[in-house]
């Protein structure tokens, strides 16, 4: 499971992670699906709700790698 997997659990569902991080549904959706990374703020306000469960750094070194095809 992915860190942001592991988030997503915690609040108990991508709306409810959405509303305790301050963002929409769908910019959790594009981290849950690799397609935007979370910025250090958040994963910095997450790892602080979350009690230490899920780190910053976890959330950031989970952040998709694009190649430039």
């Amino acid at each position: 499971m992915t860190p942001i997997e592991k988030l997503v659990e915690f609040f108990g569902g991508q709306a409810k992670t959405a509303a305790a991080l301050g963002v929409s549904q769908a910019a959790v959706s594009y981290w849950f699906n690799g397609t935007h990374s979370m910025s250090a703020n958040k994963a910095f306000l997450a790892e602080e709700l979350t009690g230490g469960k899920i780190t910053a750094r976890q959330l950031c070194a989970s952040r998709p790698q694009k190649s430039a095809a």
